[in-house]
């Protein structure tokens, strides 16, 4: 996984007040890089793969360049709890980066939004953050293509069964789905639950593939959550079984 990060000359004036922390650690980095040494020869050589199943027979490629787990989690805290939204900035970078393992479609960024009172409530909504940085490195366009539509109650306090009926109904796609290659990104994902949910809603709408990019992925999938490595089985003759063959 690449270390760099493509600072200009703003970024290098706005690092003698507020220098740029280890996406890892508390260490400082210069800002043309995302780790630092420690941390960096500790990175992942490939991404997490995973494939969500979903209810209509589809299926969602989940692709993520880290695992929620250790000075990353505690990162992904601060940017997503802790009003530290300018993080979005250095978390985009390795997300974006994944884009260019994919087939060269005509892809489209979308996100997993936030309800307005949680938008209200936070102040901003971490996965459009990422979706914008993930679009600005390769040249993509960003469409809100998801509006949450029902309140739902914290997955995070929920048990698996729970998190798959506290969603249902929960979102409603764009017509502009329509014919589109989506990116669909989120910050974490854990359950699969949210994503399972969005995707069916996007194929439903008449997305011709989704694929879901994260920050992070939880290190273990929950049995009977639908979420499975990459390469465990899969259709050939779909849009998705081609996305896999180039995983």
């Amino acid at each position: 996984m690449k270390n760099e990060f493509p600072a200009n000359c703003w970024d290098w004036l706005r690092a003698l007040f507020f220098p740029p922390k280890c996406l890892c650690c508390e260490e400082r980095v210069p800002p043309d890089r995302l780790f630092c040494p420690l941390c960096a020869g500790k990175l992942p050589e490939e991404p997490n793969r995973r494939i969500l199943r979903l209810n209509n027979g589809r299926e969602a490629p989940v692709l993520a360049p880290f695992t929620y787990e250790g000075g990353y989690r505690e990162t992904m805290l601060l940017y997503k709890f802790g009003g530290y939204r300018v993080i979005a900035l250095r978390l985009g970078v390795p997300m974006a980066g994944l884009v260019r393992e994919l087939p060269k479609w005509d892809w489209v960024v979308s996100y997993v939004p936030l309800s307005p009172e949680g938008l209200k409530d936070r102040g901003y909504d971490q996965s459009e953050l990422l979706a914008w940085q993930v679009a600005r490195h390769n040249g993509l366009e960003v469409l809100r293509l998801l509006e949450k539509v029902k309140k739902t109650k914290v997955q995070h306090d929920l048990g698996l069964e729970e998190r798959k009926k506290n969603l249902l109904g929960a979102y409603r796609a764009s017509e502009l789905a329509r014919g589109r290659d989506i990116l669909l990104v989120d910050d974490i994902v854990t359950s699969g639950s949210t994503l399972k949910e969005c995707a069916s809603v996007l194929y439903g709408a008449g997305a011709r593939s989704v694929c879901c990019l994260c920050a992070a992925v939880s290190k273990a999938e929950r049995p009977g959550s639908g979420v499975e490595q990459a390469g465990t089985g899969g259709s050939e003759e779909t849009e998705t079984g081609e996305i896999l063959r180039w995983l």
